[in-house]
């Protein structure tokens, strides 16, 4: 029979089955909430939340064979409540939402860009094939110059010339001097050179002062076969001795094999020391006038017949003996003297 008794206003305490339901309920949601939050902790800012251990150990209940307790989803996690928080927590990568882009520097910042390295092997050497080989540049005959010949130096022009075809060889430092005397082996030195095809027409001779190892013995020795040059009584030549102006213009007028064509003494009269001439040279002096081989610096009229020549005169005497060959081109000067034509 039931109770006619109404049911009563006071509430009855829960009972331990239903204490113990909300305690898993809490601490599953809890728990995921634990789990979701450890996954992405920057959407929602849980980066220094500490929750209690309620919310990380499961709850110690009695053991009931009608109730199972749910496992932790995560048993890899620590508690908050036993485990002390970094500074700065470990966060798991998340994979970028688009493409990445590459990183630019802020505004205002100079970049440098970094310096090449330089290869340490060596470039390959660049051959040319055979067929290609350069040639030799042939060497410019530019303009001698002399420090004590001048441009304006009355005999440069003659010494040029010569000193261009190897006629004069002997100079050193860029000096010709030109003013010192010449002696009778230099001569003979600057014949040989000029007349190298000449034939001899003499038979040599053995000069005592000549010794036949002699630099010089091989260009006296042509010189003397050839006809420009003879040798003093006594069987000398005497090398080293300076020569006279009237011996170099009977020696080139010898060895062209020069004749005048008129009285000597009428061709001497352009001279005004004519006087001065050995009578063996008058003939020479005479032909070598016609000839247009002297050359007198200064003064044109003056011969100075007996006064040593110099390298200067002897380089303008020898320059138109060659001319008179046909060998060089004749050169104007105002010191070569031109024969006047006079009746015989």
């Amino acid at each position: 029979m039931s109770s006619s008794q109404p049911p009563s206003g006071e509430r009855n305490p829960l009972g331990l089955d239903e204490l113990i339901a909300i305690l898993v309920a809490f601490g599953t949601m809890g728990a995921i909430l634990f789990w979701v939050t450890g996954r992405n902790p920057d959407r929602l800012n849980a980066r220094n939340w500490q929750f209690p251990a309620v919310f990380s150990q499961p709850a110690v209940t009695p053991a009931s064979p009608g109730i199972l307790t749910p496992e932790s989803p995560n048993s890899d996690l620590r508690s908050p409540a036993t485990t002390p928080v970094p500074s700065k927590p470990d966060v798991a990568p998340v994979a970028p939402l688009g493409p990445i882009l590459p990183q630019t520097p802020p505004v205002g910042v100079i970049v440098v860009p970094p310096k090449p390295i330089a290869p340490s092997t060596p470039a390959p050497a660049i051959t040319k094939p055979k067929g290609d080989k350069p040639k030799a540049d042939k060497p410019k005959v530019g303009p001698v110059i002399f420090s004590d010949v001048p441009d304006k130096y009355w005999a440069r022009p003659f010494i040029v010339a010569l000193v261009d075809r190897k006629i004069f060889t002997d100079f050193t430092d860029s000096k010709f001097r030109p003013d010192e005397p010449m002696t009778r082996a230099e001569l003979a030195r600057l014949i040989q050179r000029m007349s190298d095809d000449k034939e001899p027409i003499r038979k040599p001779i053995n000069f005592k002062d000549v010794k036949d190892k002699s630099p010089v013995a091989p260009a006296i020795d042509h010189t003397v076969t050839t006809g420009y040059l003879k040798g003093y009584p006594n069987n000398e030549f005497r090398p080293d001795k300076n020569i006279p102006r009237v011996e170099v213009i009977a020696a080139l007028a010898s060895g062209l094999s020069l004749k005048p064509s008129t009285k000597a003494t009428k061709t001497l009269q352009l001279y005004t020391d004519r006087t001065k001439v050995p009578k063996w040279a008058v003939n020479k002096v005479a032909a070598a006038t016609e000839a247009g081989i002297v050359v007198n610096h200064p003064k044109r009229a003056l011969l100075q017949p007996n006064r040593t020549a110099t390298r200067a005169e002897v380089a303008a005497m020898i320059y138109q003996a060659m001319a008179k060959k046909g060998q060089v081109p004749a050169k104007a000067s105002e010191y070569v003297v031109r024969p006047l034509k006079l009746s015989k």
